[in-house]
């Protein structure tokens, strides 16, 4: 159980720098518009693969990093515990030796859920169009961080290099 939640120091890096570089591109207002409310949130790839690369803590600290939003102290509630959760199911798909990557297709599961409690508990909005623009994002998000994932796993040996058992 112990090993569910333990990150070394360049996994701690790597979330680090990912959810750094999420965080810059959401503040810098990077998403690409496809039709109004449905966009594509670039962020959500960097901090999904740091969450799917580093396990549960990554997730915490990619996930929290990718919510802060400036400047303003605005944070997504629902992105932090959600990052967790997709970084938890990745560490339990790894000790199964199924691709840790695979777990991007928790969020959408975790995410859609708990980001429209979030909107309705804090926000005015219609419920149907929102839930239909969670769910474009948290699909659309994780098919592309899955294939990113995959490519970046297939073409590199990143998954040795975060656990520090890489032999040159």
């Amino acid at each position: 159980m112990g090993r569910l939640f333990k990150i070394n120091s360049r996994q701690l890096i790597f979330a680090s720098l990912m959810g750094t570089v999420a965080f810059i591109v959401r503040n810098m207002g990077l998403y690409v518009v496809l039709l109004h409310p449905f966009k594509f949130d670039v962020r959500w790839v960097f901090s999904l693969l740091a969450a799917c690369w580093t396990g549960p803590v990554g997730g915490f600290i990619s996930g929290f990093l990718a919510a802060l939003k400036f400047p303003y102290p605005l944070i997504d509630l629902a992105c932090i515990p959600v990052h967790f959760l997709v970084g938890l199911m990745a560490r339990v798909f790894r000790k199964m030796n199924k691709s840790s990557i695979v777990a991007c297709i928790f969020w959408p599961i975790f995410g859609v859920p708990a980001y429209l409690a979030m909107s309705l508990l804090f926000l005015r909005v219609d419920v149907f169009v929102l839930a239909l623009a969670l769910a474009f994002i948290g699909v659309s998000t994780s098919v592309i961080a899955m294939v990113v994932g995959y490519a970046v796993e297939k073409r590199t040996r990143i998954l040795e290099l975060l656990e520090g058992c890489y032999v040159a």
